[in-house]
């Protein structure tokens, strides 16, 4: 009786670990891949994948409880940016993070 009950409870943690959220593309460092996601990741990635990628890396950039507020650009503006930037063939290595903080100055632009 004591295998049977050992069984399911494995069987029940282990439907529970899968998730079904995208999940953002890159070397994950610290439980975040914004630092080491490349241009390269980026081509490789669905659109889904692309947007979780731009999500982590907003929340990297624009801490909770930072004294320093940063622009953040919205899911569309940050798309087209890491887009137009890594469709080049030159871009693979480059990091998604500093063109994203680098994009942040012209937040207030992006959108209008």
């Amino acid at each position: 009786m004591r295998w049977v009950a050992l069984a399911v409870l494995v069987v029940v943690v282990g439907c529970g670990s899968g998730s079904s959220e995208p999940q953002p593309v890159g070397e994950k460092l610290v439980g975040s891949v914004a630092q080491m996601a490349t241009c390269s990741d980026w081509d490789k990635a669905t659109r889904a994948q692309r947007i979780a990628t731009i999500h982590d890396i907003r929340q990297q950039i624009n801490l909770k409880d930072s004294a320093v507020k940063t622009p953040e650009l919205s899911d569309h503006a940050a798309y087209e940016v890491l887009h137009n930037t890594c469709k080049r063939n030159f871009a693979g290595s480059f990091r998604l993070y500093k063109l994203y903080a680098r994009a942040t100055g012209f937040a207030a632009f992006a959108d209008n």
